[in-house]
């Protein structure tokens, strides 16, 4: 009778638990024909053993319920899928969302990034592995690969560059054939994290470091041109080669920037200003483009445009990262071809204006560049042409032609470049008699 009871008890709900009398004994197992209690044989009952590694601090069961059928129980993730998504597809992601970025290309690099943070117009990542620095560029792909190709042609032989990262493939170790990742928004590329400190220029000792750097990135990038690159790559970077042509249409900015000041003929103070002090600087305006074209410095660029070396051209302090003894080249935006005199003018003059243009900083500058590549007595000439011309006074010219004419902060920048006029005349007269010209 027990047993066509539990028959018909299963066959209407097989879910439900066994009748009290069928259900074994706990704490017994079979053991021949008959049972013994485990107490008995000589080793401790389970419930009195202690818990294994494994079994420490079980997941909670859910009872059973009668009639219910309960889903799996969702297994537990392991300490590597959940570190390869615990902050990078969370935290990481989500900022980069927040600041425009598109973080499907964080897919490309192999690390586990836990932190973020905006520097300009990069982001910094950082991993438990590596910190990195990614861009999105504005350019071109053929652009970036030339890029790239330089970049990493510096850094492979000891130059003052970062290591390039180049992405995998999706899903794969493998890496990636092109150096960059196609985001939503364009083309992203990542590069090494130089942990430093921005350079002081007006320091002798970062003026100097700077100097001996960019010497050897032209040097290096002169020799990759020569020896790496293709007549398509040479395509693909712009050139500044045409930089007098450029400084003739800044003067002739400044030129109608004066007429305008007289016709309008306006009791304005920045007016006034212009109408004072603005023949002084174009007369320095146009004596410095009467040097470079003079035959001997147009011989002199046409060689270097035939086999030039690749500049950086925007050398301001945020771009260059000392450690340790090093200063490190950083954000090639504005990667060209060009005269490295004129990439040296650039890093001198910034030095220069904010050490009131003293001479033995502008001496260390162009002696700790001669380690690596010597001037030639001709490029002088180019580097005093390229001082000479007012930069500063065109720039803020620029500016209060585009923007609001009666700015304050305008006519503070004008008064600014009168009152360093006298020690930047004093400089350059400095630098004639030095180099002879």
């Amino acid at each position: 009778m027990e047993r066509e009871t539990r028959k018909s008890h299963l066959g209407q709900n097989p879910l439900l638990p066994l009748p009290p009398q069928s259900r074994k004994a706990p704490g017994t197992r079979k053991r021949g024909r008959g049972t013994c209690p485990r107490s008995t044989c000589g080793r401790s009952p389970r419930s009195l053993r202690p818990p294994r590694e494994s079994q420490k601090n079980p997941p909670p069961r859910r009872p059973a319920t009668p009639g219910i059928l309960l889903p799996p129980p969702t297994p537990r993730p392991t300490a590597k899928s959940s570190e390869s998504i615990a902050v990078t597809s969370l935290g990481v992601r989500t900022e980069l969302e927040r600041w425009g970025f598109d973080s499907s290309v964080l897919a490309a690099y192999p690390y586990v990034f836990t932190r973020v943070s905006r520097h300009g117009s990069a982001l910094r990542l950082q991993s438990a592995r590596t910190t990195l620095v990614l861009k999105r560029s504005p350019h071109n792909p053929l652009h970036v690969e030339a890029m790239h190709r330089a970049l990493d042609y510096a850094s492979r032989r000891g130059g003052p560059v970062p290591r390039w990262i180049t992405p995998r493939h999706t899903g794969s170790t493998r890496a990636s054939d092109t150096p960059f990742v196609r985001g939503d928004d364009g083309l992203y590329y990542a590069m090494e994290w130089i942990d430093g400190r921005e350079v002081d220029l007006a320091s002798a000792a970062d003026m100097a470091k700077a100097s001996q750097s960019l010497s050897k990135f032209h040097q290096l990038t002169h020799r990759w041109v020569n020896d790496e690159s293709t007549g398509e790559e040479r395509r693909n970077l712009p050139s500044a080669f045409d930089i007098v042509s450029r400084l003739a249409r800044r003067t002739e900015e400044m030129e109608k920037a004066l007429k305008r000041a007289e016709i309008i003929n306006e009791e304005q103070d920045d007016d006034l200003f212009y109408l004072e002090h603005a023949p002084v600087f174009l007369r320095q305006a146009h004596e410095a483009l009467d040097r470079l074209l003079a035959p001997e410095c147009q011989r002199r660029l046409e060689q270097e445009r035939e086999s030039p070396a690749v500049c950086h051209m925007d050398l301001t302090p945020s771009n260059l990262i000392r450690k340790g003894q090093m200063v490190y080249l950083v954000d090639f935006d504005y990667l060209a071809y060009a005269p490295r005199t004129l990439d040296l003018a650039h890093l001198l003059r910034r030095g220069l204006q904010k050490a009131n243009w003293a001479p033995e900083l502008g001496l260390t500058g162009i002696l700790q560049y001669n380690t690596a590549v010597t001037l030639t007595r001709v490029e002088y000439r180019l580097l005093q042409a390229f001082l000479a011309f007012p930069h500063r006074f065109w720039r803020t010219t620029h500016r209060w032609q585009q923007g609001d004419r009666h700015d304050d902060q305008v006519l503070r920048e004008f008064r600014r470049c009168v009152r360093e006029e006298p020690a930047r005349k004093k400089f350059l007269e400095w630098f004639r008699r030095q180099a002879l010209l």
